[in-house]
């Protein structure tokens, strides 16, 4: 028995110092608003004792996005659209709770009607009343969610490698997914987020990873370690996704339009087909040299489609 104790006694000391070893701390508050906010970022009070960190940007007379990015993601990565179509658009992009500058929601719900109504009241602060809703991923799914819930605030919907469709093809969920979803897990990650294990997640959403820059993994790395974004991840990885609303897709009655990058191993190209044949009228486009994170990777190419059908769509209204 004393021999078993000492054992564990020592695994327990190993467990302890690997700790501390490799634990990485959350980055500076403070540090990190000045880093990466602009002359454009706001923030404003989301009703819960936080704040939401957004930007209204590009032409505030054009048309409106609003910009919605994906799981661990942050507004930075629609920056190139926003230099793209800066001069038509009026560009407003948010870090939704837990992400970004915004930090973890203020009373920790991280469902889809908390998101949505974080993004909603985005548009009411910069005063817009309707809007393309444009989501990448997770985004993507909170933006087809949005089409069924808020479909008053949505001139049409672009989604670009969505979440949420349910097919016969499954996909693994990436490791930090299966890390939260188990008790040591859930210990560790708030913790210990080294930066090579960011560059093999964005290695992974990207075809073409020698894109993949020291300058961009150090951004996701430090905004993952955002006061208070870690723990959230935890939470969102656990909060339901109801995938029966599933169902409703097909109730979506304003336009929609669908990019795809065809190498996309998170969301397969799969998923894509699914939105499109649920959602009557849809428009599917796919880029052959795109992986999850389009927009990043052939930012020109999504620009100029999501332009040409919003054209098309106004033209026709007409």
């Amino acid at each position: 028995m004393k021999k078993l104790i000492r054992i564990l006694l020592i695994l327990l000391a190993v467990l302890i110092a690997a700790f501390f070893i490799f634990r990485t701390p959350d980055t500076d508050r403070a540090e990190m608003i000045a880093k990466y906010s602009n002359s454009a970022s706001q923030f404003v009070d989301d009703g819960a004792g936080g704040t939401i960190h957004y930007r209204d940007e590009g032409n505030k007379a054009g048309i409106p996005l609003l910009l919605i990015h994906g799981s661990n993601g942050h507004l930075q990565t629609w920056e190139p659209l926003v230099k793209l179509l800066g001069d038509k658009y009026r560009l407003i992009s948010l870090d939704l709770p837990g992400h970004g500058l915004t930090g973890p929601h203020g009373a920790d719900d991280y469902s889809a009607d908390a998101n949505i109504a974080s993004a909603t009241k985005v548009l009411d602060t910069v005063g817009v009343d309707k809007a393309y809703w444009v989501g990448n991923s997770m985004g993507g799914w909170l933006t087809w969610r949005a089409g069924l819930s808020v479909p008053d605030r949505t001139l049409g919907l672009v989604l670009i490698d969505a979440s949420g469709a349910q097919v016969d093809e499954k996909v693994k969920p990436y490791l930090g997914a299966r890390l939260a979803q188990t008790s040591i897990g859930q210990w560790v990650m708030p913790h210990i987020t080294p930066k090579s294990l960011i560059k093999s997640s964005l290695e992974q959403n990207y075809a073409k990873p020698e894109l993949i820059t020291d300058e961009l993994v150090t951004r996701y790395w430090e905004m993952l370690r955002f006061p208070g974004n870690r723990q959230a991840a935890v939470l969102r990885m656990n909060t339901k996704r109801e995938p029966e609303k599933w169902a409703e897709v097909g109730n979506l009655k304003m336009p929609v339009l669908l990019l795809w990058g065809e190498q996309d191993t998170v969301i397969p190209l799969s998923h894509a087909k699914a939105f499109e044949a649920a959602i009557s009228g849809s428009t599917l486009i796919t880029y052959p040299d795109a992986g999850h994170l389009p927009m990043e990777e052939t930012p020109e190419q999504v620009a100029r489609d999501i332009d040409a059908w919003i054209t098309g769509v106004t033209n026709a209204a007409e």
